[in-house]
């Protein structure tokens, strides 16, 4: 059960007013509720489709500013946004509760593990419940219980899979445990939440997918952190290093300074940002 988080902020709802007001937001365990002078709203669970957190979108854009938490649920046939500003800090809690309110529970398809280091396994599909707590999403029921956190994942992706004789939108999600990544295959049911939770599992990944567009890392590079993956991640050896440059040293540099590897122990070792790099070669991440 989640108990009731209130605060009082800016309100934004196009369809409402032209322009943003003061109101009260409050989450509690029906769903959300805006009350203000100029504004009053108010979602059931079962009707909220999107959560977005980050900067404000081009509905917004001229309105709010800095970090907008963004609800989309249906009223009457129609689509309607809720746009809340706030403190980046306030926001991602207020967010995390409510995605976790939305998919916890959920009845779930799990394929775990779909795939080993890239490799497809013979895993079959069970029916468990999808489990969202803070900075984690697993699930009970199954044979071998998930539980992943959301700071391993390196993609997230969509595609349909065989399930139960039909073909059924799934979610793909890679993480890596142990050196290797790790797929696993999603189904939900009702499919509608399928959405929600490819947003709750691009949290942490999300940002650092960004991160590698504005890298944009050279061949050298790549290639690089691809032969250090098939070291499962880490080497004492600095051959991955010599095959690409004539200058070992100042490429790790390189690396260090952009986050895509660490030297530890006499050991270079992927960063989070490189294990991205590298399944992101092989596999096209969420449509944004």
């Amino acid at each position: 059960m989640t108990r009731t988080v209130e605060l009082s902020t800016t309100v934004f709802c196009p369809s409402v007013s032209a322009e943003p007001s003061q109101a009260q937001f409050r989450l509690n365990n029906a769903g959300v509720v805006v009350e203000g002078d100029q504004l009053a709203e108010e979602a059931g669970l079962d009707e909220i489709f999107d959560i977005r957190l980050g900067q404000p979108p081009r509905a917004a854009v001229e309105t709010l500013s800095g970090t907008v938490l963004t609800i989309g649920f249906e009223r009457g046939g129609q689509r309607v946004a809720l746009f809340i500003g706030g403190s980046e800090s306030t926001l991602d809690r207020v967010s995390g509760l409510l995605f976790r309110q939305l998919l916890d529970g959920t009845e779930v398809a799990v394929c775990h593990p779909a795939t080993i280091g890239g490799r497809v396994t013979d895993r079959r599909f069970e029916i468990g419940e999808l489990r969202v707590t803070p900075g984690k999403v697993g699930c009970t029921g199954i044979r071998q219980p998930l539980n992943v956190d959301l700071e391993t994942i390196v993609g997230v992706s969509r595609s349909k899979k065989e399930l139960l004789g039909r073909r059924e939108l799934a979610v793909d999600l890679r993480y890596v445990r142990q050196g290797v990544v790790v797929g696993v295959d999603l189904s939900l049911n009702p499919p509608r939440k399928l959405n929600l939770l490819g947003r709750y599992l691009r949290r942490s990944y999300g940002g650092l997918r960004q991160e590698l567009r504005e890298l944009a890392p050279p061949p050298p590079v790549v290639r690089t952190l691809t032969r250090l993956y098939t070291h499962g991640g880490r080497t004492d050896s600095k051959s991955v290093l010599s095959q690409e440059s004539a200058d070992p040293a100042a490429l790790l540099e390189e690396l260090i300074e952009n986050d895509l590897v660490t030297l530890e122990d006499g050991e270079v070792r992927l960063e989070m940002l490189g294990w991205v790099l590298v399944a992101e070669q092989a596999v096209s991440g969420w449509d944004s």
